[in-house]
């Protein structure tokens, strides 16, 4: 004797009118941070990429990119990169942590100064590089820099 079974071709679970649930995407990446606050003396302000309002900064915060950060007169401020770099803020100063792009087998740092003066020093020279740009120019170096 031969039993024929006809079974409907639907996922177990669903109804005829129900379909299967969509897979969920992966989680979003958290951003990483660029670069640390160090050293803050003074009346000195961070400004998030994603807000609109200067917050007081504070040593220890992790920078990211776009974010920006402001030293008033009297104040200044260090920004350390995970590669070593540091930059020194003088007061009356405004950068912003530039978005970076790697380059194979250099470290590289990009920094926007749009007021003010900082001095940048790089750990090894010989395997990084700091990208400065202001309003009017783009500066590369591979050794410590001022900029006025």
């Amino acid at each position: 004797m031969l039993v024929a079974l006809a079974l409907p071709a639907m996922p177990i679970g669903c109804t005829a009118d129900e379909k299967p649930p969509a897979p969920t995407p992966p989680p979003a990446r958290a951003p990483e941070p660029r670069a640390t606050l160090k050293q803050v003396h003074g009346d000195v302000k961070l400004k998030r990429a994603t807000g609109d309002e200067w917050l007081p900064a504070q040593e220890g915060l992790p920078l990211f990119e776009n974010d920006k950060v402001r030293t008033a007169s009297g104040a200044s401020a260090r920004v350390l990169f995970p590669n070593g770099s540091l930059v020194n803020m003088g007061e009356e100063a405004l950068i912003g942590i530039a978005e970076t792009r790697p380059r194979p087998g250099q470290e590289r740092t990009d920094l926007t100064v749009l007021k003010g003066q900082v001095d940048a020093a790089l750990e090894t020279p010989a395997t990084q590089s700091l990208s400065v740009s202001t309003p009017a120019a783009t500066v590369q170096a591979g050794r410590e820099i001022v900029f006025r």
